[in-house]
């Protein structure tokens, strides 16, 4: 129980004295159980008497400092007072100490708004995946997921984390043959050169700042980091003994400019990027490059749209300079998003690669097709399908020259409602083979790997 001398002036004030259960003390104080006291707070803070709400909630917050649902009234309070780091504080202390899944919802919920009111949006990102967490059912996930949408609209900070661990039968791209012809006469490259087996780890970080955005317009700054871990299986430690991991960790580094514009609003936005990077491979120095990107998205309906690039390549190898190039690209993609859920996009692609190297300038032709199916029970899986042709067209080691054909699967399966701050496991498997009429390019690799990606 409760002793409030100001609870009789808040129960006349609410007209609410016969239905408020009270009992006389002694010194004429009026009681009534802290339940029936924050009932009272609330109905006065809906009806606008802020004075009633902050004498009740201070006076439930002195005889008890941790009543989370007190501590929630007190934070709206705050909140309608315009007084936000209070409300901050009291909303994320009622989560810290609320009892129920559902009171932590609304908690949560009740920080990510103010700290959006303070245009601290990465923060409330961060509490609306707290939201996510504690929602006690699938209407209240689905509340946290549009509020998370709206607030990163806002943000003009995007970060993107993401992580893979996944075993191979090909963790260095290797071949699978160590022969080749030349002349007639069989010749063996090196053992380091077979594919090997083991183990890929991998983690990027993606960032996104956006420098200025209008009703026709929005530029961001852009950046990135990669890096591949590689362990290598007992079996490939036998096939290659001088072999290590380390030899084929890759990393990449990349940062750059992108300006979206409405040129002809009935289409789409068009796109112009810029991007420079550097990557490394088995510690050392591999490249450094520039792009420039163009694209056009075309919107043909509600459902349906076309998206066409231009992207134009300089790169200057670290390794060797004889594998220097320049490159032009060009590729279109239809996408349709189908009614009940799902979707499905189809590309294409070519490429021309100019360079010294004959194992490096090569004119590629390629497609590419996805399926994302409604989800089977728990899961909701996607299909995506590529091939590419590459011929390579200063190749002269060989009589009838080098073309490479490459098919690639990958499955995903994602559990959508395996849900922790609003990441899910996705689990992956690809399946990759490429047939050249150069023996040791020859090329196989199978994969299954978790992934672990954002619903939102």
């Amino acid at each position: 129980m409760v002793r409030l001398l100001a609870i009789l002036i808040a129960v006349m004030g609410l007209g609410l004295g016969a239905a408020v259960a009270q009992t006389q003390v002694p010194d004429g104080a009026t009681v009534v159980s802290s339940v029936q006291a924050r009932a009272i707070a609330r109905k006065a803070l809906a009806e606008g008497k802020l004075q009633i709400a902050d004498a009740l909630t201070a006076a439930l917050l002195v005889q008890n400092p941790t009543d989370a649902e007190a501590l929630m009234i007190r934070a709206l309070l705050m909140r309608a007072l315009g007084r936000l780091d209070e409300a901050r504080e009291h909303a994320a202390s009622a989560w810290r100490h609320a009892p129920t899944p559902a009171l932590r919802f609304e908690a949560a919920m009740l920080t990510a708004d103010v700290l959006t009111r303070q245009e601290k949006f990465s923060r409330a990102q961060f509490w609306l995946r707290r939201a996510d967490q504690a929602a006690p059912d699938d209407q209240r996930r689905a509340v946290a997921a549009r509020a998370f949408g709206v607030v990163r609209q806002r943000n003009p900070l995007q970060v993107n984390l993401r992580f893979s661990l996944k075993p191979s039968n090909n963790v260095n791209n290797g071949a699978e043959t160590l022969e080749i012809d030349i002349g007639g006469l069989p010749f063996l490259i090196d053992s380091s050169g077979q594919q090997l087996g083991g183990w890929e780890g991998s983690t990027g970080l993606s960032f996104g700042y956006r420098l200025a955005e209008n009703k026709t317009a929005r530029t961001d700054i852009l950046a990135d980091v990669f890096f591949r871990k590689v362990w290598l299986n007992s079996e490939a430690a036998i096939l290659a003994p001088a072999a290590r991991g380390s030899d084929y960790d890759y990393g990449a580094l990349v940062a750059g400019i992108r300006h979206q514009r409405l040129i002809w609003p009935d289409m789409g936005p068009s796109t112009i990027a810029g991007i420079a990077g550097q990557s490394w491979y088995g510690g050392e120095k591999l490249a450094r490059w520039v792009e420039i990107q163009l694209g056009q998205n075309v919107k043909r309906s509600e459902q349906s749209a076309l998206r066409f690039g231009v992207k134009a390549r300089v790169e200057k190898r670290l390794d060797d300079s004889i594998n220097d190039s320049r490159s032009l690209g060009l590729s279109a993609e239809y996408l349709r998003a189908i009614e009940g859920g799902g979707g499905y996009s189809l590309g294409a692609r070519v490429q021309n690669i100019w360079s010294d190297s004959a194992t490096v300038d090569s004119l590629i032709l390629g497609f590419s097709a996805s399926r994302t199916l409604p989800k089977l029970g728990p899961v909701q899986p996607r299909l995506s399908m590529s091939a590419e042709n590459r011929d390579y067209q200063k190749w002269a080691a060989t009589a009838g020259g080098r073309e490479d054909r490459t098919l690639s699967l990958q499955i995903d399966a994602t559990w959508s409602d395996v849900s922790y701050y609003g990441f899910v496991p996705q689990a992956t498997l690809i399946a990759r083979r490429t047939w050249s009429n150069v023996d040791i390019y020859d090329r196989n690799e199978l994969s299954l790997g978790l992934t672990v990606v954002s619903r939102f």
